[in-house]
C-alpha cells in the first residue's frame, strides 16, 4: 500500500476509506484477529468490524 492507495496527494492527508483498507490489511493478517470487515454506514462513517478471540469491535475513522 502507497500514498496513492491511502489517497495521499500534495495538498491534503490520507483519506478516511484509505486507512480503513491499511487497517483491515493488517489486521487480516494478524493470528489472533478471527473476522475483519470494512463498514460504512448510511450516514457515510467508515469504519471497521473485527473479531478477536471471541470480542467483537467496531472501529470508527474520522478526519482529524
Amino acid at each position: 500500500m502507497d500514498a496513492v492507495d491511502l489517497g495521499i496527494t500534495p495538498t491534503k492527508g490520507p483519506s478516511c476509506e484509505g486507512v480503513r483498507d491499511l487497517i483491515v490489511d493488517l489486521l487480516a493478517s494478524h493470528s489472533l484477529v478471527t473476522s475483519v470487515a470494512a463498514l460504512q454506514a448510511p450516514r457515510g462513517d467508515i469504519g471497521v468490524r473485527l473479531e478477536i478471540g471471541g470480542l467483537d469491535f467496531e472501529v470508527w475513522i474520522e478526519p482529524a
